[in-house]
């Protein structure tokens, strides 16, 4: 197994997130990252690499999914942020941290995006889609949030639930589509705008905080 270390990004500063995401996103992401001392990301290289880390346990580190890496998180805890210039499919996961998106691409296999799918998962901090072209998925567009993560579930007891964001979710500037057919509920500010809404469908998204649409 091949785990590179390299330097995480400064973190942003609170005055930044404050603008990004309002004073009701910050007050809603009661549950800050556990380990504010993190100062590296594990680039994920493959999907052998993250399942090896997921068998380990708890995630204590920041991980990244490079770009052109389609990848699944599934079942899993991660006690630090996630960063996607590839695809992250994420199962009945827990992060503990913030999930950004980014990365243009075509839409294909070497854009961006997340796919919430099998068991809801929930996120404390942010999530942040910006600037992605989208991440082929049998469509004639690309997603750059799909999410469907309530049809399956390991067994009667446990399937279906609500995809939850406990900050803000941004998305914005972003050629590829956003799809929430499941339910997903933020507890923040919902900020969008620069987007082609040409396949717009937020029919399962719900909102406790401000949203300002463009």
């Amino acid at each position: 197994m091949r785990i590179r270390i390299i330097l995480a990004a400064a973190a942003v500063p609170a005055a930044l997130a404050a603008s990004l995401f309002g004073a009701t996103a910050a007050s809603a992401a009661s549950k800050p990252n556990p380990n504010p001392n993190l100062n590296s990301v594990i680039e994920v290289a493959s999907q052998d690499e993250l399942n090896a880390l997921v068998a380990q346990g708890p995630i204590g580190k920041n991980i990244d999914v490079p770009a052109g890496k389609d990848l699944k998180l599934e079942w899993a805890t991660v006690n630090g942020n996630v960063t996607v210039e590839g695809h992250l499919s994420m199962a009945a996961d827990v992060v503990n941290g913030n999930v950004t998106v980014t990365g243009s691409g075509t839409g294909d296999i070497d854009g961006s995006g997340l796919t919430l799918y099998n068991g809801a998962s929930h996120i404390t901090g942010n999530l942040t889609v910006t600037g992605s072209g989208g991440y082929w998925a049998g469509n004639a567009y690309g997603n750059a949030l799909f999410d469907n993560a309530t049809q399956y579930g390991p067994d009667a007891a446990t399937a279906g639930g609500t995809s939850q964001i406990d900050g803000g979710l941004a998305f914005q500037n972003n050629a590829g589509a956003l799809y929430v057919g499941g339910p997903m509920h933020v507890a923040g500010k919902f900020t969008a705008s620069g987007n082609d809404m040409t396949h717009w469908t937020p029919d399962g998204l719900t909102v406790s905080g401000k949203q300002v649409i463009s």
